[in-house]
């Protein structure tokens, strides 16, 4: 099993400790959050230093048979600020510093790729206008993290301009390289039935997994609506080979913090398992 956890899930504890419940949780690597004023590892403070604290919490991984599985990049605590398609130049310039960073520290750690949010609509803006630059500055960041050997993908997310499958789609075909970080919770949070999600399987780097139902972003597995084996078997028949990332968050924002964040990643990590999923490169058969 290839399983991993986000270090950003357990917000009130000292990394180390976070890092303890991903091994405790059986997981071989973890999703690193590099999160403007409310991860471990904050941006804002590393910034000029950022090749020594990539390898201190490379330090902190070996420690613990850990490996980087991935890194969060999420440039402020909303989702205009330093937006990919922020219309300011000076948001822009703002933004692209941070990205650089965060490819810095990803490549530091070991991480295979990041993650970044893929830009809003703004006020006024048109979805082809706030599209088009959302493209633009994308196409920037996929060229500055190949630069390194590092894959790029995006979330769709609740709130963000790629929220419904087709729209992802359209900026995925825009963007060459790019690819998404898959968090089924947030389409089945806006209803969006699992079956209208698997176009977009091929083109996931990396999972995000959490039990979601419609208009509630995170739950606890025994509410779930998710049909895990649906999403499961056609990725393991396409060959996925990055993690199933455990990626409960502990916050106030969508009420995302009512649920034991400890118990709750270890029951998800057993219905994953229970819907089929495996360590990356296990063969899988045609039927289902």
């Amino acid at each position: 099993m290839r399983f991993s956890c986000a270090d950003y899930t357990w917000p009130l504890l000292p990394h180390g400790a976070a890092l303890d419940l991903a091994r405790a949780l059986e997981c071989a690597a973890v999703d690193l959050g590099f999160m403007t004023l409310r991860s471990h590892i904050r941006p804002e403070t590393a910034r000029g230093a950022i090749p020594f604290t990539a390898g201190v919490v490379r330090e902190r991984l070996d420690a613990r048979g850990l490996d980087a599985a991935d890194v969060f990049a999420i440039p402020y605590t909303d989702f205009e600020t330093m937006a990919a398609n922020h219309p300011d130049p000076k948001e822009q310039e703002n933004s692209l510093a941070f990205f650089r960073d965060a490819v810095d520290f990803a490549a530091g750690t070991g991480a295979p790729g990041l993650t970044t949010l893929p830009g809003v609509l703004f006020a006024g803006d048109s979805h082809a206008s706030a599209l088009a630059r959302a493209a633009d500055g994308l196409s920037r960041r996929v060229e500055l993290a190949a630069a390194h050997g590092l894959d790029l993908s995006v979330e769709p997310h609740t709130g963000s301009l790629i929220d419904t499958p087709e729209k992802t789609l359209e900026l995925l075909e825009r963007v060459p390289g790019l690819r998404i970080t898959l968090d089924p919770a947030h389409y089945v949070h806006a209803a969006v039935p699992v079956p209208d999600i698997l176009p977009l399987l091929p083109h996931a780097r990396h999972l995000q997994c959490r039990p979601g139902a419609p208009g509630r972003l995170q739950v606890a597995v025994e509410e779930d609506t998710i049909d895990w084996p649906s999403l499961v078997t056609p990725l393991r028949r396409q060959g996925y080979e990055g993690y199933w990332g455990l990626e409960f968050v502990w916050q106030e924002w969508m009420d995302c913090n009512r649920v034991d964040t400890v118990a709750e990643s270890a029951l998800l990590r057993d219905a994953l398992r229970a819907a089929g999923a495996i360590d990356r490169g296990t063969p899988v058969g045609a039927q289902a």
